[in-house]
């Protein structure tokens, strides 16, 4: 972590600077230290841990952002050092709601060990064998995302509407870059997906279902709701079940959709570049991240 006494040396400022003075100089630094501008991911992410270490209260903690859960535990933070910092528990209520499902599938009186013993797996419904499908998918995506480097913030599991208990809606991944905020969903339907009248389409998905168009209106609730605006959108989905790295899927509502196979997520979001994307760059990022640090809630 970047000290006081580091940050006043990066940003040129005096002790006694004011307020405005401290301003002007964190956003001259950060557009320097921005890829798009000749800066590095480190460059970017150290001044933006140095900004954080200015606007601490002398007497305050050391920096701890870590957002609480709805259901009152800590989802986890992963160290900046580490790789982009996360928040939450990706796959988790996925294999919670699978566990319920099998139990009632089961019926009462039949007592399970494990309701992940692949025996159990096997036999169950296809719906709820793709209830865990989707969160091995989470994960398999959070983990990709950890790789990000440490100028990313992510949040899995976020609540958009509902509650946790009787059914919620929710979006997998929030993702804040460099420049680009984006939304993403993790999928495994088991089949090849296509693009098919600006949404996705394939063998597993259902005829009425319309995947993107869902996940755009649940970003536009969730952006009245933390009132920020998001970049883009997209679904993640393992390499068998595309064509290709990256597929464009439409503009919905000014935000740009694309199909991204797993293994080419962390080059495209690490680009932090998007075609038609909003780019954030300009604005001041740390009161962003700040607001979706305190903002943010999880199924």
């Amino acid at each position: 972590m970047v000290s006081k006494f580091e940050a006043y040396r990066l940003f040129g400022l005096a002790p006694e600077a004011s307020d405005e003075e401290r301003k002007r100089a964190y956003r001259k630094a950060l557009r320097t230290a921005h890829p798009d501008h000749g800066g590095t991911a480190e460059q970017f992410a150290r001044v933006q841990e140095a900004w954080e270490a200015l606007s601490e209260p002398d007497s305050g903690p050391t920096g701890s952002s870590r957002v609480p859960r709805q259901d009152g535990g800590t989802p986890s933070s992963a160290p900046r050092s580490s790789g982009a910092k996360s928040h939450g528990h990706p796959g988790g209520w996925f294999r919670e709601r699978y566990g319920l499902l099998v139990r009632e599938w089961l019926g009462r009186g039949v007592e399970v060990d494990n309701v992940f013993d692949p025996a159990i797996v096997d036999r169950a419904p296809s719906d709820i064998r793709h209830i865990l499908k989707a969160a091995i998918a989470e994960e398999d995506t959070a983990k990709t995302l950890t790789e990000l480097g440490p100028a990313f913030e992510v949040w899995h599991d976020v609540l958009v509407e509902g509650s946790r208990d009787q059914g919620a809606h929710k979006i997998d991944h929030v993702v804040l870059g460099p420049s680009l905020l984006w939304a993403l969903q993790s999928e495994d339907w088991g089949h090849r997906v296509e693009i098919h009248k600006g949404d996705l389409a394939g063998e597993g998905i259902d005829a009425k279902e319309r995947p993107m168009k869902d996940l755009a209106q649940m970003v536009k609730k969730l952006q009245r709701g933390l009132g920020v605006k998001f970049s883009a959108i997209g679904y993640v989905v393992s390499d068998e079940h595309t064509t290709a790295p990256v597929t464009p899927v439409s503009t919905r509502g000014r935000l740009p959709s694309s199909l991204i196979a797993r293994s080419a997520l962390r080059d495209y979001l690490g680009d932090d570049v998007g075609a038609g994307a909003t780019s954030l760059v300009g604005d001041d990022l740390f009161p962003l991240r700040q607001q979706l640090r305190a903002r943010i809630s999880f199924v």
